[in-house]
């Protein structure tokens, strides 16, 4: 059975819809290498994600988990796609940057090299932009600077593990997400309930860049879907599982 190539980069919309789908495709079997920008390890170890990405995928080849930071500038292993391992790529969720690569034809990154190549062999793509309509995401841990009191000496800070915090007197609390594993200690700790975690937003789209996103209709073999689930819809009706 060929493979899917699925890429993610840099947006917490879709994140967690993507990751589920990626589990779905493993659980009937289908073998999955997940190309991940460097932008994109960043969301993900913001949600929390990384672990789950690595165990979801774990197995014999090609199931494993392609970091950009690995790869150099020549991105080897997106190679592969001229050796007919893969029967499709996915990009989801799929950057406006990327996007932007993808239809001026620049493939100076992991995903829009991954992608380029595709394009050349013929290889189905499908993306999932995560500009295309109005939807929900969510902020790991945001601060209500409102309600935060200023504490002479942080509380939350004192007893985060891992540093993500420190008090500053200036911007009363400082927040490093890329260190936060959301552990919940500091919202915990808080006495005025100044932070929270899991915060929903919704982000819309500009006509602007929904115009640049439609223009990827252009290229032939790539193919634009409205969230991770129609993927599915679209390798079961492809026949990649039943």
């Amino acid at each position: 059975m060929k493979g899917i190539a699925w890429a993610i980069t840099g947006s917490g919309v879709f994140i967690n819809e993507s990751l589920e789908a990626i589990r779905a495709l493993r659980s009937r079997n289908v073998p999955v290498t997940v190309f991940v920008s460097r932008a994109g390890e960043e969301v993900l170890k913001m949600y929390g994600m990384i672990r789950m990405l690595e165990e979801v995928v774990r197995g014999e080849y090609p199931n494993e988990v392609v970091y950009e930071r690995d790869e150099g500038h020549s991105f080897p292993r997106t190679g592969r796609l001229y050796k007919g391992v893969y029967s499709f790529v996915v990009v989801s969720p799929a950057t406006i940057n990327t996007v932007a690569k993808i239809v001026h034809g620049i493939a100076d990154s992991l995903v829009s090299n991954l992608v380029s190549h595709a394009i050349k062999t013929g290889t189905p793509v499908l993306v999932v932009p995560s500009d295309l309509n109005e939807t929900t995401s969510r902020i790991p841990l945001l601060i209500d600077r409102d309600a935060c009191e200023s504490c002479s000496s942080c509380v939350a800070s004192t007893v985060c593990p891992t540093g993500a915090l420190s008090s500053d007197h200036e911007f009363k609390v400082r927040v490093d997400l890329l260190k936060c594993t959301l552990c919940e200690l500091c919202a915990r700790a808080c006495p005025y309930g100044a932070i929270k975690l899991n915060v929903e937003i919704r982000v819309k789209p500009h006509p602007y860049y929904v115009g640049i996103i439609n223009r990827l209709t252009e290229i032939p073999g790539v193919a634009v879907l409205e969230n991770p689930g129609r993927v599915l819809d679209v390798l079961r009706e492809r026949g990649v599982f039943a």
